[in-house]
């Protein structure tokens, strides 16, 4: 039986939900003192509750999944994973569309993006704007040209010989296509033999936050089977909630040495491309931020790529964006209100971020001022 939650609260200053309302309730530790006396890995025992489940469902849904109270915990409990838990054993419709949204519906984005793009956003009821404006992001519209021709040192020494599989992830598959081509360009440059990355399905981290666990198992399965079938090549990603999705897999799908072997084999593109130097265009803006996904964490390979390469980067002091999980579809309002507090932590006249997750791009230009652009690094880059 696991120990429970110590109520130190120290999880109430990473906290990105506590952070809007300021009330315990909302916080990791009490949720914690509401469900540990539930769950059977904690001793409890749920048929012996006498509450309103609609109540409890309500109150676990307010969770980004960005896993920031178990970095601050003593004791490394995980308050999301708690409340996927939760979510798994009380499902709500909303989790199975979320699942269809992911697993199926992926090719109408596009067409979707552009739908809600031609619709006025004064027509939009209030309620409904946020996932109006989500909707339109979507859409893939110009954004700046590239800042810089980055090359490879000819002194630089990168690992070629090992091949690559390029891991996508969903969003860059289905509406920022660019991303994966851009970043396979930039590895043949390196000098690196990319092997065909098709058989790849979504990571599946987001049907974990659904508590969809038998979707997001078989995503596991199909991902790790299809890395194994390819000879155990390198695996390059670019989207900081994929990596950190695919890395659970050791322990969970994976065991024993071949664990220890798919984590060695999980490296972000900007590790890839060691050695870059750039030549600035005149597109680069004057002064541009960083916005640091929840996922990357203090191992945040892309911030120590992108400082080299565009100096003066300032990083912004929001937590979370609000992407995460079903937040969006579960509370569309605290989902907007988390990306502005976001958009909120860059000095006024930074009018481009730069970030590393394909979640947090979509999130953030859904909740943006006129005039400000969230990118991923790839668009800013060229050869």
């Amino acid at each position: 039986m696991k120990r429970g939650c110590t109520q130190c609260g120290e999880c109430l200053n990473v906290c990105p939900v506590y952070g809007q309302f300021s009330r315990e309730e909302y916080s990791p530790k009490g949720k914690r003192l509401l469900m540990e006396p539930l769950a059977p890995e904690f001793g409890g025992d749920e048929s012996a509750a006498e509450l309103n489940w609609e109540i409890v469902r309500s109150l676990a849904r307010l969770c980004a999944g960005c896993d920031r109270c178990r970095k601050a915990c003593a004791r490394k409990l995980s308050t999301a994973d708690l409340l996927a838990d939760v979510r798994a054993a009380h499902p709500h419709w909303t989790q199975h569309f979320w699942q269809l949204w992911i697993a199926r519906m992926g090719p109408l984005w596009p067409s979707l993006g552009l739908m809600a793009s031609l619709v006025p956003g004064g027509v939009t009821p209030k309620p409904l704007k946020p996932l109006h404006d989500t909707a339109k992001a979507l859409a893939d519209r110009n954004g700046d040209q590239p800042w810089g021709r980055i090359r490879k040192n000819p002194e630089a020494r990168t690992d070629a010989a090992k091949p690559v599989l390029l891991f996508s992830g969903c969003t860059a598959s289905n509406v920022r296509q660019k991303w994966s081509s851009k970043a396979n360009d930039l590895l043949h440059a390196w000098g690196y033999e990319l092997s065909d990355p098709g058989g790849f399905a979504c990571c599946g981290g987001t049907m974990h936050h659904a508590g969809r666990y038998e979707a997001q198992r078989a995503m596991e399965r199909q991902n790790s089977e299809y890395w194994r079938k390819s000879g155990k090549p390198r695996i390059a990603v670019f989207c900081a909630s994929c990596f950190h999705s695919l890395h659970g897999y050791a322990g969970r799908v994976l065991a024993g040495n071949e664990a220890g072997e798919w984590l060695a084999a999980l490296t972000p593109v900007s590790v890839l491309l060691a050695g870059a130097e750039i030549e600035h265009t005149g597109a680069k803006p004057a002064a541009y931020g960083y916005h640091q996904p929840c996922h990357w964490g203090d191992n945040d390979n892309d911030i120590q790529f992108l400082q080299k390469i565009f100096p003066g980067l300032k990083k912004g002091t929001g937590l979370c964006c609000g992407m995460g999980g079903i937040l969006q579809m579960s509370n569309p309002g605290l989902s907007r209100r988390m990306a502005e507090s976001t958009l909120g932590g860059f000095p006024g006249d930074i009018r481009r971020i730069v970030t590393g997750c394909s979640g947090c791009v979509m999130q953030l230009n859904a909740a943006a001022r006129e005039g400000v652009r969230i990118e991923h690094w790839l668009d800013l880059v060229s050869l």
